[in-house]
């Protein structure tokens, strides 16, 4: 039986104070953007407050053992305490406002509704406005009068049935909202979970690449071919590292650790990382400006990165026997003494262009042009959109410009971050280079395989080596072997790596000992937790060699603290 609608048409109705209810809305359309329960909450008093109720609220539809209930999400007033009650649709006024499909005026609910029947708290009436949206019905807003001289007209009615329309239109934007970011964040939580999957093998099938063709050094075609296997496995871990840094640039979380170091040294990592494209295809590779040494303050493991990203495009999309051109320049800042505080580096290819339209979106997220013959050398679309941000951080900019298909690619970056020091940093690492091949290494990794390959592979580069597969094996090979560096992974059973290096840290004969964690988690989250526990770095499986020797270059010099 539906409610006393019709008694409202028959009382005088109060001139609408929009003013007030602009006001309202305006806070509630800011409330947009916090939480679901705020937002609710937020339009309950809002009702309370137009309405001058004794309560109001709002009952959303739920399923319950496959019957349809409500629950009251959010309640304002005097029965605020009654917020998460559940009544049945049958028992309650909302169900039959929603069967009704208009607004309805219930006098004395309590006698008709037991589930209003509260202790101590009086109903003489209450208003139901159904919460629609595209003819789906979400549940109900709703006030209630406790007092006598409390009643309702048709200016509640039009104020609750705007709050209705505005509740439907902001549950169904923030539930898309919530939606999306419950999806991304199982997105980037399945993809660093992938990554540590990925990892995990990769580490064991790199070093025993690595061992293999140490061991096969006197075999010309054993080593042709591993240097396949090599390439290959390079172009995977780039693959895997492009997804997380996908994940962090989304987030905002990419960082660079700045230091002094040479620009001519990171040309040369990032010319090593991909000279197996340029040779190849045959490219001649042009490289200017670096006869001498550049010194800059830079972040040297993600600016080759950057410098190894835009070579590697230039080489994919260059035809076999193109010309490839690297030249850096110092620009002066204008000051009296004359002296260069940027750089220049410019990335030219003869190769097949970017259409004009194209080049606005070349640096976006997941952003990838046509590739004609070059599409099997594609990656993820991932990192122009990484170096940018990359060179954004060392307070840099990139610039890329082609005259149309088939005329070549220019790519520019200028970056703020050339050094006038002398060069004694260079200096020191270069001698302390010399060094690292004497260091005593302890590797502890409970996964046997990436264990035993990763040992040999140190052995053949020439370290002294020893190996644990768990981690209290390891803390009492630390004490009395005293390594130099303790590789260790994290996740081992009964002790695991942060527990390892909380024990290392305690023993203050132990403070020499370099702590390296050794991981396939790569998450910012879990370099800070490593470096918390103790950890001098934190590395990702597979180990590289250069990283490594980068390590123990700075131990040399007494720098500790890092993460590379």
């Amino acid at each position: 039986m539906p409610g006393h609608t019709g008694e409202l048409a028959r009382r005088p109705v109060r001139a609408p104070d929009y003013a007030a209810e602009n006001e309202a809305l305006v806070a509630l359309a800011r409330a947009q953007a916090g939480s679901r329960s705020d937002l609710l909450r937020a339009i309950a008093d809002t009702a309370l407050s137009l309405c001058s109720a004794g309560s109001a609220g709002i009952s959303l539809i739920e399923q319950e053992q496959g019957k349809q209930v409500f629950r009251w999400l959010a309640v304002s007033g005097l029965c605020a305490g009654l917020q998460g009650k559940i009544t049945a649709w049958d028992e309650c006024p909302c169900g039959t406002t929603l069967q009704a499909g208009t607004a309805q005026l219930f006098v004395e609910p309590q006698a008709r509704f037991p589930c209003l029947s509260f202790p101590g708290i009086c109903v003489p009436e209450g208003v139901v406005v159904p919460v629609n949206v595209a003819g789906r019905n979400l549940g109900a807003i709703w006030v209630m009068s406790h007092r006598d001289d409390c009643r309702f007209d048709l200016e509640d009615v039009r104020l609750l049935s705007n709050l209705a329309v505005f509740a439907g239109s902001s549950l169904t934007i923030v539930g898309a909202r919530d939606l999306s970011e419950e999806s991304e964040r199982r997105q980037n939580e399945f993809i660093a979970m992938l990554a540590h999957e990925l990892r995990n093998p990769m580490a064991p099938i790199d070093s025993a690449i690595g061992a293999a063709k140490r061991l096969c050094a006197d075999n010309q075609r054993a080593t042709s071919v591993l240097d396949v296997a090599h390439r290959q496995m390079r172009h995977l871990r780039t693959l895997v590292d492009d997804l997380l840094d996908a994940a962090r640039l989304q987030h905002g979380k990419l960082a660079i650790k700045l230091g002094d170091t040479s620009l001519n040294d990171i040309t040369f990592d990032a010319l090593s990382a991909i000279r197996h494209h340029i040779e190849a295809r045959k490219h001649k590779l042009t490289v200017t400006g670096l006869d001498d040494k550049v010194l800059v303050r830079a972040d040297h493991v993600r600016l080759s990165q950057v410098l190894g990203n835009l070579l590697s495009n230039a080489a994919k999309y260059t035809a076999v026997g193109g010309d490839i051109r690297l030249n850096v320049s110092l620009e002066a800042s204008g000051s009296p003494d004359g002296v260069s505080d940027s750089v220049l580096v410019e990335i030219q290819d003869n190769g097949i262009g970017i259409e004009r339209a194209a080049q606005q979106q070349v640096f976006e997220l997941f952003a990838q042009g046509a590739r004609g013959a070059a599409r099997a050398d594609g990656g993820l679309g991932i990192g122009l959109a990484v170096a940018k941000r990359m060179v954004e951080l060392h307070g840099g900019e990139i610039r890329l410009h082609s005259d149309g298909p088939g005329r070549g690619t220019t790519v520019r970056l200028r970056l703020p971050i050339a050094r006038s020091i002398a060069d004694t940093h260079i200096t020191q690492q270069a001698k302390a280079s010399s060094e690292t091949k004497r260091a005593r290494l302890l590797v502890a990794d409970d996964n046997r395989d990436a264990l035993e390959a990763l040992g040999v592979f140190l052995e053949l580069e020439g370290y002294e080596v020893a190996t644990s597969d768990n981690g209290a094996d390891a803390l009492r090979l630390i004490s009395e072997y005293h390594p130099t560096v303790a590789l260790i992974d994290i996740g081992m059973p009964v002790m695991d790596g942060f527990e390892v290096a909380r024990a290392v840290r305690l023993d203050q004969r132990l403070n020499d000992v370099m702590l390296v964690a050794l991981t396939g988690y790569a998450a910012e989250s879990d370099k800070s937790r490593a470096l918390a526990a103790g950890f001098d770095y934190h590395l990702t499986k597979p180990l590289s060699l250069d990283k490594l020797e980068y390590i123990l270059s700075n131990r040399c010099e007494g720098t500790l603290g890092g993460m590379v």
